[in-house]
């Protein structure tokens, strides 16, 4: 049972840093996706860094 609890870290970490980017306003992309796959939780201060993408004003 033990073995499986760095691949849940890994899985929760993925989705922490989507929450973190949806709130932040940064789009998600497929290079986020595979930055997030590869390095896990470490991931998550480089969403914070990300810029925030503009709203458009209407």
């Amino acid at each position: 049972m033990s073995e499986y609890v760095p691949a849940l870290i890994w899985l929760l970490s993925g989705f922490v840093c989507l929450y973190i980017a949806k709130r932040r306003h940064v789009r998600p992309t497929t290079l986020w996706a595979m930055l997030v796959a590869v390095i896990g939780p470490f991931a998550i201060p480089l969403v914070f860094a990300a810029k925030a993408e503009k709203l458009k004003q209407a």
